[in-house]
């Protein structure tokens, strides 16, 4: 048997091969880059990592969309499958980053704009949602931005000082047009996107996961978006199949905000691809409870 570190769970393979590993089973390993094969095929986000910054670890850096993987931070479905090229940045002068499974790039990164997570040298959160701002539209630069915020990985603050210290950056703008929209209360992509649809309709921002009580200070509901002048809530509802008790449940709670004079829209995935829509139900009601947008 080849010998493999615990903690590295992938073997780096010379000239001579791997000792204890037959060149039919090397093979049969999989190889994200040359040089380099995983032991194992169910490797995760983190070991394919560490797997192919292997041959350049001494000064390579992990940016943008292989950064926001990292850290868990949520992408686009279009981008979900996680088989893009490994995003690395490497100081000038240090070694080639033209490896298949790479899209490296040479680059020197502010001390302050680099960390360590699991072993594997990273951009910071509020970097990598300033990068990842050229590869994404402004609705999933707004979704990271608020991941970014509630998991408390950085600041308001902090990516408002990334956005004017990367002013003439590529995707910038798009980080400017969604900065002061941030917000740490959401809970989900998803209702960050209903939000920015929303807004971008020029429907007045609504709160983030607000607990509603009734006349008598009884708690009925903790609403996704809520309009607390209108009674109005909007709430994303993710999960294409319940059981059905948990269907009971949403009734339940659905009947109790309606006996208590609020008004419930619900949004699926699905209707963000018709955002105009969405946007006009809720136009309506809240010009129907109250003050228009």
């Amino acid at each position: 048997m080849w010998s493999v570190s615990a903690d590295d769970p992938f073997v780096q393979v010379t000239a001579r091969g791997v000792e204890g590993l037959s060149g039919y089973r090397l093979r049969q390993l999989p190889a994200p880059t040359r040089g380099v094969r995983l032991t194992s095929t169910t490797a995760d986000a983190e070991d394919r990592a560490r797997a192919m910054l292997a041959p350049v670890r001494a000064t390579a850096v992990v940016t943008d969309l292989s950064a926001a993987r990292l850290w868990s931070l949520p992408l686009p479905w279009w981008l979900d499958d996680g088989r893009e090229p490994l995003s690395i940045a490497v100081t000038p002068g240090s070694s080639h980053t033209d490896r298949r499974g790479m899209r490296g790039r040479r680059l020197r990164l502010p001390t302050e704009h680099v960390t360590e997570l699991h072993r594997i040298r990273v951009t910071t959160p509020a970097r990598t949602w300033l990068d990842c701002a050229a590869f994404l539209p402004p609705i999933e630069v707004l979704a990271l931005g608020d991941a970014v915020l509630h998991a408390g990985l950085a600041s308001l603050d902090e990516l408002r000082a990334l956005t004017h210290w990367g002013f003439r950056r590529r995707g910038v703008a798009r980080c400017r047009q969604v900065l002061e929209l941030l917000d740490p209360g959401a809970e989900s992509p998803g209702e960050s996107r209903i939000r920015f649809a929303l807004m971008a309709a020029g429907i007045r921002r609504p709160r983030c996961n607000v607990d509603v009580f009734d006349a008598f200070g009884a708690w009925l509901a903790r609403g996704d978006l809520v309009w607390e002048d209108e009674r109005l809530i909007v709430e994303y509802d993710g999960q294409v199949h319940l059981p059905e008790d948990q269907r009971r449940r949403d009734a339940q709670r659905r009947n109790r905000l309606l006996d208590a004079g609020w008004y419930v829209i619900t949004v699926t995935a699905a209707d963000l691809r018709t955002p105009w829509v969405i946007a006009g139900q809720v136009s309506r009601a809240l010009a129907a409870r109250g003050r228009p947008r």
